[in-house]
């Protein structure tokens, strides 16, 4: 996995492929995911939900519903950590996040 970027107040939604060494997308059924966007001291920014995709071969989904436009600005840290219906557990590499200013902002009384 390589680095995100996001601004502030944007939906946070990011697809992740799960595949061998030599390259083939995991069959995931039976798996269970967690994530969790942490600063560089650990604290948690948000926990992050986790689904396989049906019908795409080794595709997780990893959103969250949190406000994006009250998260400060700076570089964050994430991974994915996978229970196989073995029991076996695995971790992704830490992958960045980085929070930026948006530069378009809606419109004074209008939605975010």
């Amino acid at each position: 996995m390589s680095g995100f970027v996001i601004k502030q107040g944007n939906t946070f939604r990011l697809a992740a492929l799960i595949r061998t060494y030599d390259g083939a997308a995991l069959d995931l059924t039976g798996c269970t995911f967690t994530s969790q966007l942490r600063d560089v001291l650990g604290n948690v920014l948000a926990i992050l939900t986790v689904q396989s995709i049906p019908g795409r071969m080794g595709i997780v989904q990893i959103t969250t519903q949190a406000d994006t436009s009250v998260w400060a600005a700076g570089r964050y840290r994430c991974d994915l950590r996978t229970v196989w219906p073995d029991g076996t557990v695995q971790s992704s590499q830490t992958f960045p996040v980085t929070v930026i200013a948006g530069v378009t902002l809606p419109a004074a009384g209008n939605a975010v």
